[in-house]
């Protein structure tokens, strides 16, 4: 990221004071840096907060991203116990804690409050520029609870949080936290709640440093960079890299509903209109202009931050459509839909820069135990047959790869796309079973099997095997091609998966045709 009019090599010391001049509406940062040995206050807008951090390079000439400081891991941080402190060089809020190292000596550690607020929240310029905005999630949103450990999430017409953020599921997990989960949801309203209280007026400015309630966390881990003071024991942070272990109380599933969202024609290339936008310079904010709301949302490259829960949940977007009632009146209900198709400032109608927005989130929560859910049926399907037969079953999940432009790697409601191997041992063979997650509706592709000749051969070549998947659009590769594995077989799926139970013929009728491409059974 490179704020316009900004010198070259231009370093953080340290994020100052949020303010905003009367007459103007953009609330701002003061930012204290240094470049080819001066020491400057320079500002830039408040929603460019997740790209900022102590001791960044924020436009190198090179354009290879820096970070000050160095690399030091914390564990079994409660936050509970964290005391208020202030920045020896900004004067800014910071959090302060006494941690034990390995070797049983102790450091105390000191984050500023912006950065574990980054950490935390400040993953997309919408979350920056609006913390500031009392009572902005309950004008925004509407939650509702409804049936099976689910919640329905409407995003209000209101809302001005770009609909392309609900196709990341990162993003939209991210969300579901703050809406749904009552810890995460206080303390991010804590910041507006200070500002009102906190905020200083002058005559043509108002002035605020920035403060707020950390949510009650146990447990988390934080990977950092920053300086350790030896004389003192004191451990600086400039910048979190990454955050683990975050409790949530959520329910299983989240599903998002906005009437923005579309559905359409899978496969169609076809989006509405917008202004487009031009390669140079494609990392430039110009503070100076307004988001243009006729223009795409462009994604801005900066340094990456892992955020992940100790249990992860599923979201979904969702669209409502009218079904029949039992009494012959039409009532709604909601159905999962497809994907759709620079100023990180909010767009107004009459901007004239680009929308823009961070791709900052690496969200590592825990979501193989999600994924394996999609595969409910078919795991079924493989107990039966481990019980009912001397094999030996070892599974394994693979995510597709992004190829291209290629979307398949990613399901309809922005969750990636999974592949269950299932090797299988029967005492004179081995075989690799193959199924691929099209729970979101996408074509079906039956099973693949395998008698593998060289196990080895296989583990090397498995890559490409997903590779090819996404080339020939959620296919399995052409028969030539997979028999320098083995012998090649496949396995077609009983109609109405979801609603397949282990008594029902359909599913016995596949248990029998497995039983015979295995070898194990005739077909009867």
């Amino acid at each position: 990221m490179i704020p316009k009019g900004f010198p070259e090599k231009s370093k953080i010391i340290y994020v100052a004071n949020i303010f905003k001049f009367k007459h103007l509406k953009s609330w701002n940062l003061e930012l204290c840096m240094t470049s080819a040995r001066q020491i400057q206050i320079l500002h830039t807008r408040l929603s460019n907060l997740p790209a900022l951090a102590k001791r960044r390079v924020i436009n190198p000439s090179d354009g290879q991203s820096r970070k000050g400081g160095y690399p030091f891991s914390l564990s079994h941080i409660s936050t509970s116990d964290w005391r208020v402190g202030t920045d020896s060089e900004g004067g800014g809020n910071t959090f302060v804690f006494d941690n034990i190292k390995s070797n049983e000596s102790t450091v105390t550690v000191r984050i500023p409050q912006v950065e574990f607020a980054r950490v935390l929240f400040f993953h997309n310029a919408y979350l920056a520029r609006n913390c500031i905005d009392q009572g902005l999630l309950s004008r925004e949103f509407w939650i509702q609870d409804i049936q099976d450990d689910s919640v329905l999430v409407n995003v209000l017409p209101v809302s001005s949080l770009p609909i392309k953020s609900f196709e990341n599921e990162g993003q939209r997990r991210l969300l579901a936290w703050l809406l749904i989960d009552k810890n995460a949801r206080f303390s991010y309203e804590s910041i507006a709640k200070n500002f009102i209280e906190e905020v200083q007026e002058t005559e043509n400015k108002k002035t605020w440093r920035f403060g707020f309630s950390p949510p009650r966390l146990d447990n988390i881990s934080l990977e950092t960079r920053g300086w350790m003071d030896k004389d003192t024991g004191n451990y600086y942070i400039y910048e979190i890299l990454g955050i683990s272990n975050i409790s949530s109380f959520l329910p299983k599933i989240v599903r998002f509903y906005s009437e923005k969202f579309k559905t359409g024609i899978k496969g169609s290339t076809k989006s509405s209109k917008a202004k487009s936008v031009s390669s140079a310079d494609s990392n430039i904010i110009d503070d100076q202009k307004d988001a243009d709301i006729d223009t795409k949302l462009k994604t801005l490259d900066i340094p990456t931050t892992s955020f992940s829960f100790a249990n992860a949940i599923e979201t979904r977007k969702v669209v409502k459509k009218r079904v029949p009632s039992t009494e012959g009146l039409e009532s709604e209900d909601y159905e999962e839909i497809l994907e759709l198709d620079l100023s990180a400032d909010e767009a107004t109608i009459d901007g004239t820069a680009c929308q823009s927005d961070f791709s900052g989130l690496d969200d590592e929560s825990e979501v193989l135990e999600l994924c394996m859910q999609r595969f409910e049926a078919f795991k079924l399907l493989i107990k039966k047959l481990s019980e009912q037969h001397d094999v030996d079953c070892h599974e394994e999940l693979h995510f597709l790869p992004a190829i291209g432009r290629s979307r398949l790697h990613r399901t309809i409601d922005g969750n990636k796309r999974s592949l269950l191997e299932v090797r299988i041992e029967t005492g004179t063979s081995q075989f690799v079973v193959l199924e691929i997650d099209t729970t979101d509706n996408s074509k079906p592709i039956s099973t693949l099997i395998i008698k593998i000749n060289d196990i080895d051969y296989w583990n090397d070549h498995i890559d490409e095997l997903l590779s090819i998947v996404i080339k020939r659009s959620l296919r399995w590769p052409k028969t030539n091609h997979l028999e320098k594995f083995g012998t090649v077989q496949t396995l077609s799926h009983p109609q109405d998966m979801l609603e397949l139970t282990e008594s029902s013929d359909d599913f016995m009728r596949w248990q029998k045709r497995l039983d015979k491409a295995l070898g194990l059974a005739k077909y009867s």
